[in-house]
């Protein structure tokens, strides 16, 4: 160790030896600073780097320039006229103040004679020059990213901007793959990026942007001239080498084509190595179909099995295919739409050691679980994108989704009473149909319009059998005694809906918005379930005789009116709204007709303050209803695992709950330090939580209605701070979780925290090797009948070197220690590395890459609930040598 902070000190000394900072300020003739300025030094001699800064609100700048060396200093604003200073390389000069003149003249006839700017800052749009920030040794646009300021990506794919997720992927103005950002950021070539553009409060539909106050975050990637109209991309395989026999493979390719009217995109990946190609936030996008207008309606299915992207399996098969393509039919209507299909087998298991509380009956339990999951997706959609006048918009989007996922178990429980095995065989079968249509119009100025229709179909089938070779669930299941034990049990979801908005903009004038809302959301589902017992002579045990089974008619119905006023206060923006909900729920169950009819008021209201262009803070808060689904009020009996029975409660009604959210971002180019920070909280004055009764292992669920709040209190925060050529950032996490629980008949209240806070330390420099390493500690508590106290320390570490021009070495390195009550621990390392090697502009590409090198058998994770502690052990896959060829097309 005291080596690395000699070898830190001494490039961090060589570096500060080397550099000089220039500061000063930017502003107009009459002395008003001109925020976001572009600086830009450029060296008048060889081997030397372009330098630049963007002014803050004060009109301040400051540059890091190489000593010795002489620089063009040009300062530019749009409207103003450039300026240029000339500092000589033998100047002792440090600072210089920038007045520019007014042009005087319209925008549309202003010339920028110096069209390079790494950064432009506009309003709500940040722009980047990819060439002032990459080396030329980046294969994906991830890398890229990475080394953009104030731009995060993370191991998911996920894409943050100044501690704000990217929500939309664009890649010439239009959605990629639905707009998720794994697709985009791990398979699009560095090498062909020219700009990134980051949109704030997106929204498609150009006119709509001064009404519609929309929170997406959108990137569009801009391409080189050079990609344009000509099929680009890159394909992979790889195989395993060296000792292991795992059968370890890999083949990916990725192929674009990009013209002004017609892009195609195909994705198509195939690997053993456990390396998912998206993750379960593009899934849901995938899965979506819903308007961006129709907020609150949840997923209809459940697509988390085709997301695992991890190696914690013992075996990970995945086969996915993806098909992109949209066309301009005219300059009026265009075409879009995507295919996907993704086939993953995976094996998998699981260790947990399991220590009750306050449990007489049972101290421990310690299961072993292996699966083997099968899965299968199929996702078809289209989009129609009409609009008949620069005033008027046209969408239709219709979807089809299936798929099926086959699991098969064994889990062996053991306890101190004893032991048993169980084998369990689950099919479920899933279809959904979305579609919904769009309609915008604006009449003038100071009138628009939203029309919105939403309907969604979904259907599953779960089959699940259970087999046996001891009774289970004694006292909660009326089993026959027999020489082994067969459960079989089907499920039925069948839930439509169909969603409805018809909204009036009106501009009163620059400081006054009204926003009229009408409005209904209506569901209709049925659920039903049956569980008997085959025997072994071949007859049938009809749970149903004994309160199992279930057969419900649900609908919902919620017609609702709202008015939102805008206004504008200096640079204070207010929207209070006020909406009357009537909600009319209807469940038909066992002969007994259920009706409950309320009309209720939800106000919100949402305030932004804009400090500056690179300062605000965001304040929204909403009083909301929730309504429970209809498993909730199903009545009878359902077998949910080997030791849990569910059983709903046909007298819920709705939840009530108060949710706030505060978000402040500054970004201060002068002092090179970003800030951010999400404080939420949320409040249950309606709660339905439920009661469980414990018997040994053995758990009675049921859902009740109470006033017992809840309270939910979470923060996320960073400073970053550049020092020269390195970034240094802090990141803080912190949740407070205070709720009401009622177990085996004693009422308590509980206690969850949780605080988290890390350190990251990287360069910042694109001629230095890429190094990063961060320290992260963790602490967790429950507070109940008992206590329970938990730890993690983790560290992450990456480097990354390019030598002899071709050759690029990277090495990653993570540690978790778990330490949790008594003093007991347990911890895990994990080391992957490569080597690359491909000559400038020769196409094919050769790569070594070792995976989990240090051959970890397990992972380590704990666990607490209201009643007890689990230790998790997962397998995961062996260490994996391949050895890959690429080629670029």
């Amino acid at each position: 160790m005291k080596y690395f902070v000699f070898l830190f000190f001494l490039i961090f000394s060589f570096s500060y030896s080397q550099t000089k900072t220039f500061v000063g300020v930017v502003s107009d003739d009459l002395n008003k600073p001109l925020e976001s300025a572009n600086v830009i030094a450029k060296p008048l001699q060889e081997k030397a780097s372009l330098k630049f800064a963007i002014a803050d609100n004060r009109g301040r700048y400051r540059l890091e320039l190489e000593k010795e060396v002489k620089y063009e200093i040009t300062v530019s604003y749009i409207g103003y006229v450039e300026e240029v200073f000339i500092l000589e390389s033998y100047s002792e000069k440090n600072t210089h103040d920038f007045h520019l003149k007014a042009t005087g003249e319209n925008l549309k006839e202003i010339v920028i004679k110096h069209e390079f700017k790494p950064i432009i800052v506009k309003k709500d749009t940040l722009i980047f020059d990819v060439n002032s920030f990459a080396n030329g040794n980046e294969r994906k646009m991830k890398e890229v990213l990475e080394k953009l300021p104030g731009v995060e990506v993370d191991k998911n794919g996920g894409v943050t901007v100044q501690g704000k997720k990217v929500t939309k992927m664009l890649v010439e103005g239009k959605s990629f793959f639905g707009g998720g950002s794994k697709l985009a950021v791990e398979n699009i070539p560095a090498d062909a990026l020219d700009k990134i553009e980051v949109i704030d409060h997106f929204n498609e539909v150009g006119f709509m942007k001064q009404v519609s106050d929309s929170d997406d975050l959108a990137m569009n990637v801009k391409l080189k001239e050079e990609k344009k109209k000509f099929v680009f991309g890159d394909v992979e395989a790889g195989a395993e080498v060296g000792a292991g026999d795992n059968g370890f493979y890999l083949a990916h390719t990725a192929l674009f084509y990009y013209s002004p009217k017609t892009n195609v995109s195909f994705i198509g990946d195939a690997n053993t190595i456990g390396k998912s190609t998206f993750t379960f936030d593009d899934l849901m996008r995938f899965g979506g179909g819903v308007s961006s207008f129709l907020s609150g309606r949840k997923s209809l299915s459940d697509l988390s099995s085709f997301s695992n992207d991890n190696t914690d399996v013992l075996k990970n098969k995945s086969q996915f295919g993806a098909f992109n393509i949209s066309h301009d039919i005219s300059d009026k209507f265009s075409v879009s739409g995507f295919g996907i299909f993704s086939k993953v087998l995976m094996a998998s298991k699981i260790e947990n050691n399991i220590e009750y509380l306050n449990n007489t009956a049972v101290a421990f339990e310690n299961k072993d679980r292996n699966a083997k999951n099968n899965t299968v997706l199929g996702i078809g959609n289209v989009k129609l994108d009409y609009s008949p006048s620069n005033k008027e918009k046209w969408y239709y989007n219709g979807q089809y989704q299936s798929s099926t996922n086959d699991l098969i178990s064994t889990l062996n429980s053991v306890t101190n009473l004893g032991s048993s095995i169980f084998e369990t065989i689950n099919k479920a079968d899933n279809i959904s149909v979305k579609q919904y249509i769009e309609w915008h119009k604006s009449y003038n100025q100071n009138h628009t319009t939203t029309f919105v229709v939403n309907q969604a179909y979904n259907t599953t089938t779960p089959i699940n059998n259970w087999f046996t070779d001891q009774p289970f669930l004694q006292g909660l299941i009326p089993l026959k005694k027999d020489e082994t034990y067969t459960i079989n049990q089907i499920k039925k979801s069948d839930v439509n809906s169909i969603d409805a908005l018809f909204k009036h903009y009106w501009i009163i004038n620059n400081n006054n918005h009204l926003y009229t809302n009408i409005g209904n959301n209506y569901e209709s589902s049925t659920f039903q379930t049956a569980e008997k017992q085959i025997l072994t002579d071949g007859s049938v045990n009809d749970f149903a005789l004994t309160g199992f089974g279930n057969d419900i008619k649900y609908q919902l119905n919620d017609v609702y009116v709202g008015l939102e006023y805008k206004f504008r206060i200096g640079k204070w923006v207010n929207k209070p709204g006020l909406y009357l909900h009537r909600y009319d729920l209807n469940t038909i169950q066992n002969n007994n007709d259920y009706t409950i009819a309320k009309t209720l008021f939800q106000p919100q209201w949402n305030s932004d303050y804009e400090f500056n262009n690179s300062e605000s803070i965001n304040f929204t808060y909403k009083l909301e209803n929730k309504f429970p689904v209809s498993n909730q009020l199903a009545d009878r009996y359902t077998l949910q695992y080997y030791n849990s029975v569910y059983k709903g409660n046909a007298l819920l009604e709705n939840e009530k709950y108060h949710s706030a959210s505060l978000f402040y971002s500054k970004m201060n180019s002068y002092r090179g330090i970003t800030w951010n920070g999400m404080l939420n909280y949320s409040k249950k004055t309606k709660v339905i939580r439920n009661e469980i009764e414990l018997d040994g292992i053995n758990q009675f669920n049921t859902p009740v209605m109470t006033d017992n709040p809840e309270t939910n209190v979470s923060f996320n925060g960073s400073v970053s701070k550049r020092i020269y050529r390195f970034n240094l950032k802090l990141n803080t996490r912190f949740s407070w979780f205070e709720y009401s629980q009622k177990l085996n008949d004693i009422t308590t209240i509980n206690k969850r925290d949780s605080q988290n806070l890390g350190l990251v330390f990287k360069t910042a420099h694109k001629k230095w090797p890429v190094f990063s390493v961060g320290y992260n500690k963790g602490f967790s508590n429950f507070l109940g009948l008992t206590k329970s106290h938990f730890q993690t320390d983790a560290i992450t570490s990456a480097f990354e070197i390019t030598v002899l021009k071709f050759w690029t070495y990277k090495i990653n390195y993570d540690y978790l220690k778990n330490t949790y009550s008594k003093n007991q621990s347990n911890f895990y390392d994990m080391l992957d590395t490569s080597l690359f090697y491909q000559k400038k502009n020769n196409p094919f590409g050769f790569q070594l890459s070792v995976n989990n090198l240090l051959d970890v058998k397990k992972k380590y994770n704990n666990k607490f609930s209201d009643y007890m502690i689990s230790k998790q052990s997962t397998y995961i896959l062996p260490r994996a040598i391949i050895f890959s060829v690429s080629y670029k097309l």
